[in-house]
């Protein structure tokens, strides 16, 4: 594995942990007291971080460090992280059949004639 691989890693999972949490690149970095352009650059793995702040970046997700570094796919180690992905997963489905519903809804009110 090389530094990119993981300077990639961290910056998927950093994003991962960003977006579960519900938190914008702009409300991280407020957050991190980090610009915007660095949480951009860190997601995308064009830039590596110092120690302490993978730190702070633990405890804002509230996880571990080494949980930063697990390469996709890697089963999580705590029950909320898990937890976390069922939702996120039960929130797409949930939104897809909501989604469905509204196209559907919409279809038979245009295909319905006004007398």
């Amino acid at each position: 594995m090389t530094v990119q691989d993981l300077n990639t890693i961290l910056g998927k999972n950093i994003k991962k942990y960003r977006v579960l949490c519900g938190l914008s690149q702009e409300k991280l970095a407020e957050t991190m007291d980090l610009s915007i352009n660095t949480i951009s650059e860190i997601e995308t793995g064009k830039k590596f971080v110092r120690a302490n702040t993978l730190i702070h970046f633990a405890a804002v997700f509230e996880t571990e460090v080494y949980e930063l570094f697990k390469p996709e796919g890697v089963l999580p180690d705590k029950p909320m992280d898990i937890l976390a992905e069922f939702c996120e997963e039960v929130k797409q489905k949930v939104d897809e059949i909501e989604n469905s519903y509204i196209k559907k809804m919409k279809n038979k009110v245009i295909g319905r004639k006004t007398p």
